[in-house]
């Protein structure tokens, strides 16, 4: 059996665990959004996503509330991408626009428009997703190559993606997809997702031979795996 993730209409995306160390089936919801399950190795899948199907409602609360903490975009936010700042400023202009360079994402909104306003809200997102994803194909491949000639790996192609709940993934055939929001995190915690990355496509489960794999080429993974709960997937 093998780490298997499934999409519930409604809900989205669940990822299901076997652990061997576990006794039962555990349902969590992490910090960024993503929705876990841990089973033991005695369970099949099928009796796992029917507790799952039993927790629905539960986990729509849940997700409802993790909501309420969006990031609401305005003046003096001080939101930072890997190489950009956000800068928003009201003032004596027609309409809502943006100008990115030197370091800056600059959002000039009207002084009598309400920055709250969801368009607003929208545009400046969208402007945030299209800045990030620049970045990511700048620089997520090339520090990708990096790592994997550093520690012996090989994979095959690697694609930049806007998920929703997670910061990567290995494929079967050793293909990497990057989630443009690494763009959000510190400099450490992206090199412990490439490196996550990049062990799967040695070890595609989250056993002890992954992590003793990751420990030996990112020393205190563990560490690192619970400070990502910090940040979410997407904060909008």
């Amino acid at each position: 059996m093998t780490d298997k993730t499934i999409h519930i209409e409604g809900v989205g995306e669940i990822t299901f665990v076997v652990n061997e160390r576990s006794r039962r089936v555990r349902l969590s919801i992490k910090s960024n959004g993503n929705i876990v399950v841990s089973m033991p190795e005695s369970v099949s899948h099928r009796d796992a996503l029917r507790f799952v199907e039993s927790k629905i409602d539960w986990i729509k609360t849940h997700k409802s509330k993790l909501k309420a903490k969006e990031t609401v975009f305005e003046p003096g936010i001080g939101f930072r991408t890997r190489f950009h700042k956000l800068a928003i400023t009201k003032g004596n202009t027609e309409k809502v626009y943006n100008r990115v360079g030197n370091g800056t994402i600059q959002i000039f909104i009207p002084e009598r428009v309400n920055h709250l306003q969801p368009r607003v809200q929208e545009f400046i997102k969208d402007t945030l997703i299209t800045v990030m994803r620049w970045e990511a194909k700048v620089y997520l491949p090339k520090r990708l190559k990096e790592l994997a000639a550093k520690h012996g790996f090989s994979y095959q192609n690697v694609s930049i993606k806007n998920a929703s709940t997670r910061w990567g993934s290995c494929s079967s055939t050793n293909n990497i997809n990057l989630n443009l929001h690494l763009m959000r995190l510190p400099e450490h915690l992206i090199d412990y997702v490439l490196m996550h990355e990049l062990v799967h496509t040695v070890v595609k489960n989250h056993g002890d031979k992954f992590w003793l794999l990751l420990e030996q080429c990112y020393p205190n993974a563990r560490k690192a795996d619970k400070e990502m709960n910090k940040y979410r997937t997407q904060t909008f």
